[in-house]
């Protein structure tokens, strides 16, 4: 039996996912961007413009997080892996093929893919937390085998750097020129998780991923193929991930095995903890707080990360479902 056919999908689709609710919903979305974009142009300070960008980088990454783990109920802790792999399969591909940026972020997608199929095949056999573990020994194997890479040009702990500026028509944009990169990572942030959360997840296999999040047995019952689902989560979560990895080396200049950190892992969870899971706009929601929030507490280094623990404990007390909880039901 078809997802698509049974009586139980197409009200489903006809009533959340389609229709006047997510056209309405799509005009506010762009409404949000073009406010953005033009507030960009306002702000005068350069490192304010900095953060932004940093925030609508994070906003793909959490975006796509948050379709594994939030959607489709998909423990997976490798995300900062496909990051990782996409700032470093760029920044290679510039300094070594000679790649232009724009193709190398392309070629990140692809390199993503790969990834992503690689750590989804062991996962299918693996179920809840035994999937956590396994995608965070991932995580954590990774470090040593980037500082023995030197190799193969991959510069060992010291990383990558004189990574190529981004070209634009044959204008090279350097990380000093706030501005065009605040439009760029807006436009890229923009498309990536507008395709997240008003294509992918509002068709049929959002469908499915939320139906094997919430009832597995009735999602095979009604002819979701689980493993082709998983395998399809992994992908698509690590693409976008590592899309936006390329857009962090090729802003930054640098990439070094300081992304797979303990503090870029713990910002990102409570990124998704504070903005709550499985609810858009939570996870953007989360970034915006975090990031900003954090870079307000770094006159209080020595306890920063202690007070965003708390934030996330404060929140898990009285917010269970996340800041979205406050006005947007579990779709």
């Amino acid at each position: 039996m078809s997802l698509g056919k049974t009586k139980f999908a197409t009200p489903l689709i006809a009533s959340v996912f389609t229709g006047a609710g997510l056209k309405q919903q799509s005009l506010i979305y762009w409404l949000v961007i073009a406010a953005l974009a033009l507030a960009g142009g306002l702000i005068g300070d350069s490192y304010i413009r900095h953060i932004f960008i940093l925030v609508f980088i994070w906003c793909v990454v959490i975006a796509s997080w948050d379709l594994i783990l939030g959607y489709a109920g998909i423990f997976n802790y490798a995300q900062l892996v496909f990051f990782t792999f996409g700032a470093y399969g760029s920044a290679m591909l510039s300094i070594y093929a000679g790649l232009t940026p724009l193709l190398a972020i392309l070629a990140a997608a692809g390199i993503g893919a790969v990834i992503g199929v690689v750590i989804a095949v062991p996962s299918l056999r693996l179920k809840g937390e035994y999937v956590a573990l396994f995608t965070f020994a991932v995580h954590l194997a990774l470090p040593p085998l980037i500082q023995q890479g030197r190799a193969i040009g991959m510069g060992g702990n010291t990383g990558l750097l004189g990574i190529p500026w981004l070209n634009l028509f044959g204008y090279q944009v350097s990380p000093i020129d706030k501005l065009t990169w605040y439009w760029v990572s807006l436009a890229i942030g923009a498309i990536c998780v507008y395709l997240i959360y008003f294509v992918i997840l509002r068709g049929r296999m959002g469908l499915a991923f939320i139906a094997m999040r919430d009832a597995d047995t009735f999602a095979q019952a009604i002819g979701v193929n689980e493993n082709r689902y998983k395998l399809l989560a992994f992908v698509v979560s690590a693409v976008f991930t590592a899309v936006a990895g390329g857009v962090y080396a090729h802003y930054t200049g640098v990439v070094t095995p300081r992304v797979l950190g303990t503090e870029f892992f713990l910002m990102a969870m409570v990124m998704l903890a504070i903005g709550g899971m499985g609810r858009f706009p939570g996870a953007v929601l989360g970034v915006f707080i975090v990031v900003i929030g954090n870079e307000l507490l770094r006159s209080f280094d020595d306890y920063r990360l202690l007070l965003l623990g708390m934030a996330v404990v404060l929140t898990v007390i009285f917010l269970p479902q996340g800041v979205a909880g406050l006005f947007r039901k579990r779709g």
